[in-house]
């Protein structure tokens, strides 16, 4: 998944989204939850990576454009879930 992560944040700057002149100058914090059975699960790991891959760069692009507004996010605080976190609540985790 690290793997993944350099490489979203590679097509960023590819994609412009992050300024190449500006790279050595930026800080980009990731964090990364695998459910720990992944270790005995048949994993796709190609679909793994990619998945990471796209989510990074796409994170990236969403970020460098403002989006969501912090106004969406106001508006929409009390409807914004996070998936795993709703799993725990729902006790399907």
């Amino acid at each position: 998944v690290q793997g993944a992560i350099a490489n979203g944040v590679l097509d960023a700057v590819r994609a412009g989204d992050l300024p190449k002149k500006k790279i050595d100058d930026l800080g980009i914090i990731v964090s990364v939850w695998l459910d720990p059975a992944v270790i005995d699960a048949r994993v796709d790991f190609e679909l793994l990576f990619q998945t990471h891959r796209q989510a990074t760069a796409k994170a990236i692009h969403k970020a460098m454009a403002g989006e969501p507004s912090i106004d969406w996010l106001l508006a929409n605080q009390e409807r914004i879930t996070h998936t795993f976190h709703q799993m725990a609540v729902d006790g399907t985790l």
